[in-house]
């Protein structure tokens, strides 16, 4: 639901600091997690059941870090609520090169999931880290 955050945060569980960006990697709005002051933990969650069509589930992330991956980072998870099995899609990552990357998982029909969309940063004045992700879809 609303995986192009073109209704803002809509149908998202939200902890720390989110909101909504112009930068997008396609429509006019993606999801900012964490935020260009230092903040903490931040994500947004979601829960959905694959449709019976679904295969795969895919999104576009793009981190802004300053720092190292020691102590800053953007991860996401898919938790697989039938089988109690944890994937994590994008482990830590700490990258600045403003560049839009895809990555995706396998699912299975009718299961229900959890996707966690994380960034962490580590509160250090003067290398603040937040993390844009935008198109999230199931295929």
């Amino acid at each position: 639901m609303n995986g192009g955050f073109e209704s803002g945060l809509t149908g998202w569980i939200s902890a720390g600091t989110t909101s909504v960006s112009a930068t997008a990697h396609s429509g006019n709005a993606s999801a900012q997690v964490g935020s260009a002051s230092p903040g903490g933990d931040s994500s947004l969650t979601q829960t959905f059941t694959v449709p019976t069509s679904g295969t795969r589930l895919s999104f576009w992330y793009e981190v802004h870090c300053t720092d190292t991956v020691t102590y800053d980072w953007a991860l996401v998870t898919l938790k697989d609520n039938v089988t109690a099995t944890t994937t994590v899609i994008l482990p830590k990552t700490c990258t600045n090169n403003g560049t839009w990357v895809q990555a995706s998982a396998a699912v299975t029909a009718g299961h229900s999931y959890t996707l966690t969309l994380a960034n962490h940063d580590d509160n250090y004045p003067g290398d603040p880290t937040y993390t844009l992700y935008d198109d999230v879809v199931i295929q």
